[in-house]
């Protein structure tokens, strides 16, 4: 059955890359990273199967929402940029 645990998000804090990995070779769509406050930061569309490479270099340091939209629904993750 499909849940969050299909994707594994790291490293997590993160300080340049993080890594969706996504064992069950889910197609991975969308990924929107948020602030808390909702503002969207990150909107990158995808369209991959496999393990997905993301730069975050560029966000300011603290707490964000990754939403990963994907064929088989929506997971949130929270992350932490140091």
């Amino acid at each position: 059955s499909f849940s969050s645990y299909s994707f594994t998000v790291f490293p997590n804090p993160v300080n340049d890359n993080i890594t969706i990995s996504n064992d069950e070779k889910i197609n991975i769509i969308n990924i929107i990273i948020t602030d808390l406050n909702g503002r969207i930061i990150r909107n990158q569309n995808i369209n991959s199967f496999s393990d997905v490479n993301l730069n975050v270099a560029d966000l300011s340091s603290g707490v964000y929402i990754m939403n990963i939209d994907s064929e088989k629904g929506k997971i949130t993750k929270k992350i932490i940029k140091e």
